[in-house]
């Protein structure tokens, strides 16, 4: 989904100039184990960059290097945030409620839902993404399972996204009224019953409730990413 990349002595810079305001496709990626690595130098990097772009991101695969990085970056006026990578390593239980296979185009208003209760996304971030997202779905050949309401809406959601070398359980949200009813653990345990390969994985904040709920579907813990974003000043 990039334009292009560039490759950086300890990760890759990606670029997408037909898509700036969104982190994923505007990044400089740090992939080594380089914990000595100083934080000027990544700021640097992405100042170099991305100058004409109005968000800086930094996304760091490394956990230890996240960490090392982490207090020069929020000085430097980065938020960070901290996202578990957990992999399926058993066969997921049964769905305990019925789940659909849906066109993509029924969980979008869901998705849009669930951004527009972000207190980060304006209007313009929220209508950037969701034009990514869908173009992303789209090369993917995403599938998209849901639970629906009472009456008969998709309540809850997620998408299966496969890839040459692994599928990704990604957008799992459940509408506010309809949580603590399992009706993401329904959802994700048949998007991920359904996965091909040997590789199936999701992100997940690593200070939220949602890994537990991923553990019981049978993922575990395969790696910590850090990502630092500064806003427009």
């Amino acid at each position: 989904m990039a334009e292009r990349t560039e490759q950086l002595p300890w990760g890759t810079a990606v670029f997408h100039a037909g898509m700036p305001l969104v982190r994923e496709t505007n990044v400089v990626r740090v992939e080594a184990h380089a914990p000595d690595l100083p934080a000027d130098e990544v700021i640097a990097a992405v100042e170099a960059r991305f100058a004409d772009r109005p968000y800086r991101n930094v996304e760091v695969l490394d956990a230890d290097t996240g960490a090392a990085l982490a207090p020069a970056l929020k000085a430097a006026g980065f938020a960070t945030s901290r996202h578990l990578l957990m992999g399926l390593d058993a066969d997921p239980p049964p769905a305990p409620a019925p789940v659909e296979e849906v066109a993509p185009d029924e969980v979008w208003p869901l998705r849009e839902e669930w951004l527009r209760t972000e207190p980060t996304a304006t209007d313009e971030l929220a209508a950037a993404l969701l034009v990514w997202e869908r173009e992303r779905a789209r090369v993917t050949r995403a599938r998209a399972f849901c639970v629906r309401d009472t009456h008969g809406r998709p309540a809850s959601m997620c998408l299966l996204m496969a890839t040459p070398h692994a599928t990704e359980v990604e957008l799992v949200y459940t509408t506010p009224g309809e949580r603590r009813r399992g009706l993401a653990f329904a959802t994700v345990a048949r998007a991920a019953a359904e996965a091909d390969g040997d590789c199936t994985f999701l992100f997940t904040d690593a200070a939220g409730p949602a890994q537990h709920l991923y553990a019981r579907l049978g993922f575990h813990r395969a790696g910590l990413v850090h990502r630092f974003v500064r806003a427009p000043r």
